[in-house]
């Protein structure tokens, strides 16, 4: 790759524009973030260059700087209908061209970095030399994903893991946000990546309003006191606590409570709040909702409301408490996560979990207005506003230090893959193991070359040569067995695979539409690194998804060839997940202290005809010769001889269910109810749709209850 004489910054402004295009007319938080990084560009000591993505990621574009500028200042402004953003942002989209982006540059993502349908082109980025670096501004989805929808979580979290394998450098608006991310990479992922904190600036929007156009309930609110909270309206900003402490409030003769004032769009999980909001029956009296308003008649909101509240139970900063003090306005805000950081000495505390102290702080402000005079007048002397000049400054001084290290930054990524566990490739996999707790490394980015996108439930091979890459800490030259989940679509047509994992192929053949394991051997090859290659025919499906597809994935996992104890214990695993394919002997004391399943330990200690099944072409063939030898011996009722042709079979390949279930009945018929129960049991977990297997169970079952 060319490496240009002096770095680049290349500063990814895709979400922005996806904002504008959405019919957006005033900018978030997150936006913010990415219109000020590009105003400020020239405060870093390198090129920044101001980049987007279309939604399936697969090129970079330039754009043309001055006309996104303009979108920039037009959004900012909020001055401006729907149409003319979209018009200004349809001609920022036209003028754009390719980036050659070159070894040694630095890809930056700043705002919302989920948006996009995959994430390869992270992997080709770190494998071209370039660093990466992400901006986060909360881990609520997955700290707290009571406060978020569960789509929204798992969309976070999936993106998120992906992205985590090929970042080089973290960024994050808190020091709390900091210290979450750092716990979470070390006790989830086992990965060390810096992270360092920026905190968001205090600075409100540079717009000289004259507050002529404000409509006239706003005019009328703004005659009396009122208590103002800006937030989307949803359960995690804990709206509920204001409603219920001056319910309690108005109840006390002696005090005058002022009105309350909600100013955002409706959110998630509301329905406790709005039943709330009738049995209280305040709306239009003492409470007032507002959910769509202008920036400048927000601003005059802020400007005349007696104090603003900021209850929320979990931030990833706090925007509208550093809003309220840039204002002059005091804060009543809760102590929680990273709140306290914007709000400092300025701010009066409560716990959101602790109706009565919030009542009390209330309380004893509507007693004494001198109290928020007070609070004011400190604010006036003391607070210092944090600019986006100062935030933007810090923010490319720590681009600037990580595009001049010199430490050494593998190619590869950062996910490094261990033997003896299993690593999933879709969300649906991932999710579960997310539930478990402990390490949720994944094998997502392993894809390196012949892939589609993930899915839900793993991935299609593209191609008819498909590789995988796995790095480890492992000798080049050790010796392991592979075992990969494979699948292939329903389809007219028979797919036929054949694999290499730097040891002899191996040929498996006909490829199921069933997802299981397959095994074969493997080795590790230079630097550490598992290289697999699976080349598989192509099949159309039946769902019409692509024209073509080759073999799917779902999950990998590898154990050391030498190592038998470990060898039984990854095994027990896999069973789990659905029946496997075994390929080695493994000796009586290797059970020792280990919980097998009667099924597995039958197969491994039985005395199978093959006990050492060979691989490629002869492996096949013995097979065939197997099976046909397992279905004489069943028609001339050898159960015993039977049996041992079908476990042949299965310590290959634990994934065929006919085989499984004709292994079962061989079981059954000598008596061996416990262990033909658990093949049923497994040939009901891959093909659970299959009714004589399910007759054959019971009566196993009935059997062994006697």
């Amino acid at each position: 790759m060319i490496q240009n004489i002096k770095p680049t910054i290349w500063l990814d402004i895709s979400d922005f524009m996806y904002y504008a295009e959405a019919g957006n007319i005033s900018v978030s938080g997150i936006q913010r973030v990415i219109a000020n990084l590009v105003i400020y560009r020239s405060l870093s000591n390198y090129n920044v260059v101001p980049i987007m993505l279309e939604r399936h990621a697969q090129f970079i574009y330039n754009i043309d700087v001055n006309t996104f500028e303009t979108l920039v200042e037009a959004l900012q402004s909020g001055l401006h209908e729907k149409e003319y953003i979209q018009s200004l942002e349809a001609k920022v989209r036209k003028s754009i061209s390719p980036a050659q982006v070159s070894s040694g540059d630095i890809f930056v993502m700043a705002g919302a970095f989920w948006v996009y349908d995959d994430y390869d082109f992270l992997k080709t980025l770190r494998e071209k030399g370039l660093k990466i670096a992400l901006f986060i501004h909360d881990l609520i989805q997955i700290r707290n994903p009571e406060y978020v929808a569960r789509v929204a979580t798992n969309r976070f979290e999936e993106t998120f893991l992906d992205v985590l394998a090929e970042v080089t450098l973290l960024l994050t608006n808190s020091d709390f946000v900091r210290d979450d991310v750092k716990d979470y990479i070390q006790t989830r992922l086992n990965l060390n990546i810096p992270v360092e904190s920026v905190k968001l600036p205090t600075e409100l929007p540079k717009v000289n309003y004259d507050y002529k156009n404000i409509r006239k309930d706003l005019l009328e609110i703004a005659q009396e006191n009122y208590v103002l909270y800006v937030s989307t309206i949803e359960i995690r900003k804990n709206h509920i606590l204001l409603l219920k402490t001056w319910v309690k409030l108005l109840q006390d003769r002696n005090i005058k409570v002022p009105k309350l004032v909600f100013v955002g769009k409706w959110g998630w999980e509301t329905d406790e709040l709005e039943a709330y909001m009738e049995t209280c029956n305040g709306l239009e009296k003492w409470l007032f909702i507002f959910n769509n308003i202008s920036d400048e008649e927000l601003s005059y909101l802020y400007k005349n409301c007696l104090l603003t509240a900021y209850t929320s139970f979990a931030e990833g900063w706090g925007l509208p408490v550093g809003e309220s003090l840039a204002y002059g306005k005091a804060c009543v805000a809760s102590d929680t996560t990273s709140i306290p950081e914007v709000g400092g000495d300025y701010v009066e505390y409560i716990d959101p979990n602790n109706p009565k102290k919030t009542y009390e702080v209330f309380r004893s402000l509507f007693s004494d207005y001198g109290k928020i005079e007070k609070l004011e007048e400190k604010i006036k002397n003391n607070f210092k506003i944090r600019t986006w000049k100062n935030y933007c400054e810090e923010f490319y001084t720590c681009i600037d230090t990580h595009l001049e290290t010199k430490a050494y930054i593998s190619p590869e990524g950062n996910n490094v893959y261990s033997a003896g566990k299993i690593y999933f490739y879709g969300y649906d996999d991932v999710s579960e193991q997310s539930k478990k707790g402990g390490e949720l490394v994944t094998a997502r980015m392993t894809r390196v070359a012949g892939w589609h996108r993930l899915q839900e439930w793993g991935s299609w091979a593209a191609k008819p040569k498909a590789i995988l890459h796995l790095p480890t800490k492992l000798p080049e030259g050790t010796k392991i067995s592979i075992f990969i989940r494979i699948q292939a679509p329903p389809s007219p047509e028979r797919m036929w695979l054949s694999c290499h994992g730097g040891a002899e192929d191996f040929v498996y053949g006909y490829v199921s539409t069933t997802p299981a394991f397959i095994n074969f051997d493997g080795a590790v090859g230079k630097n550490g690194d598992i290289v697999i290659s699976l080349d598989s025919t192509d099949v159309p499906p039946e769902d019409g998804a692509y024209p073509t597809v080759h073999v799917g994935i779902s999950a990998i996992g590898f154990v050391l060839a030498d190592d038998s104890n470990a060898y039984v214990k990854f095994l027990g695993k896999i069973l789990n997940e659905t029946p496997k394919k075994i390929s080695t002997t493994i000796a009586q004391n290797s059970f020792e202290n280990q919980q097998t399943s009667p099924l597995l330990f039958r197969l491994l200690l039985g005395k199978a005809e093959n006990p050492e099944p060979g691989i490629g072409t002869f492996g096949k063939i013995f097979d065939k010769v197997s099976l046909f030898a397992a279905r004489r011996s069943a028609r001339k009722r050898k159960w015993a001889k039977a049996e041992k042709y079908y476990a042949s079979i299965l310590r290959r390949y634990i994934n065929q269910p006919r085989t499984l279930l004709q292994y079962g009945h061989m079981l059954k018929e000598q008596g061996v109810y416990d262990v033909a129960v658990a093949a049923y049991r497994q040939v009901m977990k891959l093909d659970p749709e299959n009714e004589e297997v399910r007759r054959h169970f019971s009566a196993a079952q009935h059997e062994r209850k006697k």
